[in-house]
């Protein structure tokens, strides 16, 4: 070797050495949250970020406050087998018109809360268990005492766990295999439409698990997608608010043959994803009478992925023709709803583990048991085939895909133990994040909040929303009481001052922590690993 090449290596040897010492440490989780005794096999971020369910392979289901980074409550949900899927299901609610007399500091509250109309942002949790049962839990009890213990400590005692959780809504459904459900909730129902509600008699306690008159209260639809109990390639869509089964059997074809010649040609439905897409005016669709159809405001879509590597498109099949606006009666339009495919295209070589769509509907992402990441361009087709872009990953397995609400990157969980993040538009890595052992079955993302245009169920919301509960609880009192809490009311009055201080700090607190981009991970080991990443 020349003494030139002798100098040129040691050059390039500095370099990388200089690299190598100037590069970030690798990521480390912000916070460990434990509390579960199984697999952690489904978690969801909600109420702005600021909780987190979470639940496992024995049916027990967790309430953690972000903030707090502790859980605030935990309940045997499905005894029976675990958990294969949870889903928040916001909602406002807005209280009924205050009746009787109310003391002086009801009366400021109400007055502070008029410009926010009172409406309480409020949550269900639907899980779905291994135990062929589908559970909605009502938990806003549960969020409220959190958020009042905001100002004071942050540990305390087991208080919150004294309190049985019961299901408000519950419906028995096939799970013979590891299908998790899909969740749509969509048209809230109004202040106008609430109210109507209550005069009717309809503001009373569900009578049965399979009283659906909490969930009315609050939707007009919410559409549930499980496999089918006949055959598990085939998929039932629900409408629990009615209750009735909307579509029956989606993916037969009465040409193709028998269910069992299903099973062969796709295997089991493994991962189910229903939204809906505004591809058809309803102002086109009248009925006789000239009323309005039924129908949600966009087309009901889904997408499924089977056993044997495929993703399938679903659509609703609006019987309304859109050219000549024909017009049909609310039977025979009820009787012809139905679902085709759009498109079928395989490009696993096994099994689907887990599916997603982005926020704005354009593109979906797949991965399995195979080491490939399938992005599909959702309503761009050729020649009946849409547009798609695959990607080889350094491992197989992965159980757990997102995308975060802004659409930028995607996330995986993996059998080794790893966390993928990837850009959804170059489909290139971006990161690994390094912690876990074991296999990871789920992961989640924080909603992504932009300051000029806030997620829903902002903090703030959460504020207004517990002032509006306390007030509207406060209403309540009877006569005999007013006079004893306003005798105590200057009594009381020092101390609430400096509580409210302290609740307005914490509401603060939460605020910013509800801006971080937060990714939770569980699996194996038990643990939940919470990392901030950009």
């Amino acid at each position: 070797m020349s003494a030139n090449e002798a100098s040129e290596h040691r050059t390039s040897s500095a370099r990388k050495q200089s690299a190598s010492t100037s590069a970030p440490p690798p990521p480390s989780p912000s916070f460990i949250l434990r509390g579960h005794e199984a697999t952690v096999t489904a978690l969801e971020f909600f109420a702005s970020n600021t909780f987190l369910v979470s639940g496992d392979e024995s049916g027990w289901v967790c309430i953690w406050d972000i903030w707090k980074r502790r859980q605030v409550y935990k309940w045997h949900g499905h005894p029976s087998g675990p958990i294969l899927a949870l889903k928040p299901i916001p909602y406002k609610m807005h209280p009924p018109e205050p009746r009787g007399k109310l003391c002086a500091s009801s009366i400021r509250q109400l007055g502070e809360n008029q410009e926010q109309e009172q409406e309480q942002e409020q949550v269900y949790i639907a899980s779905h268990g291994r135990d062929n049962e589908i559970h909605v839990w009502d938990v806003n009890t549960i969020l409220q005492r959190s958020l009042r213990l905001s100002g004071r400590a942050r540990t305390h005692g087991a208080a919150m766990d004294q309190e049985r959780l019961t299901p408000v809504f519950s419906l028995p459904v096939n799970a013979m295999n590891f299908c998790g459900m899909s969740i749509l909730a969509v048209e809230t129902t109004t202040q106008s439409q609430q109210q109507q509600m209550r005069e009717k008699g309809h503001d009373r306690e569900p009578s049965s698990k399979s009283d659906p008159s909490s969930l009315s209260k609050t939707h007009r639809h919410i559409y549930l997608a499980v496999p089918s109990p006949t055959t598990s390639t085939l998929i039932d869509v629900y409408d629990i608010v009615k209750p009735e089964r909307t579509f029956a059997s989606v993916g037969y074809d009465n040409n193709s043959g028998n269910g069992n010649e299903l099973d062969r040609k796709w295997g089991s439905v493994m991962a189910i994803q229903l939204f809906r897409k505004k591809v058809v005016s309803l102002d086109r669709l009248t009925l006789e009478g000239g009323s309005e159809p039924d129908l949600d405001i966009g087309t009901l879509h889904m997408l499924a992925g089977y056993e044997d590597g495929s993703v399938m498109l679903f659509q609703e099949n609006i019987p309304v023709s859109v050219s000549t606006g024909q017009q049909l009666s609310g039977q025979t339009l009820k009787q012809k709803r139905k679902m085709d495919a759009l498109w079928s295209i395989k490009c696993h070589r096994q099994p689907v583990l887990a599916l997603d769509i982005s926020s704005d509907l354009s593109f979906a992402v797949s991965t399995g048991t195979d080491n490939i990441l399938a992005k599909y361009d959702l309503f761009s087709q050729v020649q009946g085939v849409p547009e798609v872009t695959k990607v080889a990953l350094k491992s197989n397995g992965i159980t757990g895909t997102k995308i975060r609400k802004d659409d930028k990157i995607i996330g995986m969980a993996g059998w080794d133990g790893r966390v993928r993040i990837y850009s959804s538009k170059t489909m290139k890595p971006l990161a690994v994040l390094k912690y876990h052992r074991e296999r990871l079955d789920c992961l989640d993302f924080a909603a992504v909040q932009d300051r000029e245009h806030p997620i829903e169920g902002s903090v703030t919301e959460q504020r207004n929303s517990l002032l509006s509960y306390e007030a509207s609880s406060s209403a309540s009192i009877q006569s005999s009481d007013i006079s004893r809490a306003e005798s105590n009311q200057s009594v009381d009055s020092e101390s609430s001052s400096g509580e409210d201080s302290d609740m307005e700090d914490a509401y603060e607190e939460r605020r910013q922590w509800s801006r971080r981009h937060w990714i939770a991970v569980g699996g194996k080991e038990h643990r939940i690993s919470l990392w901030e990443i950009y």
